[in-house]
């Protein structure tokens, strides 16, 4: 089955020409909704007929992992053009902008990498309304799990331009997010079947818990201060920062939709082969590219201030606050059913 997921909402600009705003100003990296395409997953259902009119069912669905990553890098030669990461400088509340290339003296490269992963499962009593051929109808109750993980991490790397060994200056930014949702649902479903074709229908509807879950980490990596050469870790990178880095949860209340129809055609009395879609909602997820402030105080930052024990002072910033979106995936599917 091929899924399609709802793009990740677009981060704040991480990599320009020019200070935000200024005339001319190109944005090379971040700005935009991220996307990995369609992306192919597995669904699994299984069902029980208990007694007349009662049955038990089951639903699981899986999409791994997919990532896609966009880069840019300038050689720092004179006529270059210079990478600038743009930010509001929290202290004079003035745009401001850190050079990743710098020409004549130092090169540039960065690349935002963007990773989700959805699952889910859901079990379902179903009980069989009054028919009316050609017509069957399903009331359904039951439990639904829904688990969305994404990953969006920034990358730079700055070495000097020879004569000058190229050294290492090296940040990552990465806002990681968890949402678990725990809810009880309810629905319905419709069967047509006449002769060798059928048809299905369903709606149904989860009200329950969204478990939020946020982990900030940011990091620069350098030699420029050691004395033995060896590369040196210091916490922060550009938008990950002493101020906002470090995990964050709560639960929140969410609902969770989902329409599915299904077209089909009977081989036999057992076997079916049917084409299909579905169209899942969740409200009130947390969203990595969300969770990024671009307001910085530079002070507290090795990134920033180019010194090994920046004192922070001012106001603590980038900041974390939960920042709600949406999210949606929607499926297309061929399949091979079989009744025993």
């Amino acid at each position: 089955m091929a899924w399609w997921l709802r793009d990740m909402p677009a981060p704040v600009p991480l990599v320009t020409n020019l200070v935000a705003g200024a005339p001319a100003t190109q944005t090379y990296l971040g700005g935009k909704d991220v996307s990995v395409g369609a992306t192919g997953g597995l669904r699994l259902t299984a069902s029980y007929a208990l007694s007349s009119p009662a049955s038990v069912e089951g639903n699981f669905f899986f999409i791994p992992y997919r990532s896609t990553t966009n880069s840019v890098s300038s050689s720092g030669r004179p006529g270059s053009v210079d990478l600038i990461v743009p930010y509001l400088d929290a202290n004079t509340n003035r745009e401001n902008g850190a050079e990743i290339s710098f020409a004549p003296v130092y090169s540039g490269s960065a690349q935002e990498e963007y990773k989700v992963g959805l699952l889910g499962a859901e079990l379902n009593g179903a009980w069989a309304l009054s028919p009316s051929a050609p017509w069957t109808v399903d009331a359904l109750g039951g439990f639904r799990y829904l688990r969305l993980r994404e990953t969006y991490t920034f990358a730079t790397s700055s070495p000097f331009l020879a004569p000058v060994p190229p050294g290492v200056w090296n940040t990552t930014d990465e806002f990681r997010t968890t949402n678990n949702f725990y809810g009880l649902q309810a629905g319905l479903r419709a069967r047509y079947d006449q002769g060798a074709f059928f048809g299905t229908g369903a709606v149904k509807v989860a009200l329950g818990a969204m478990m939020q879950s946020v982990d900030i980490s940011g990091s620069l990596t350098t030699d420029e201060f050691s004395t033995s050469g060896a590369a040196q870790s210091f916490p922060g990178g550009y938008f990950a920062l002493p101020s906002n880095i470090g995990s964050y949860s709560r639960s929140t209340f969410a609902v969770v939709p989902e329409v599915a129809f299904n077209v089909g055609y009977r081989i036999n009395s057992a076997a079916s082969i049917f084409l299909g879609y579905s169209f899942l909602y969740a409200s009130n997820v947390v969203r990595p590219g969300n969770q990024i402030d671009r307001t910085v105080n530079t002070a507290q930052s090795t990134a920033y201030t180019e010194t090994p024990n920046p004192v922070a002072q001012g106001p603590a910033r980038p900041a974390f606050g939960f920042n709600d979106s949406s999210f949606w995936a929607q499926s297309v599917s061929l399949g091979l059913s079989y009744r025993f």
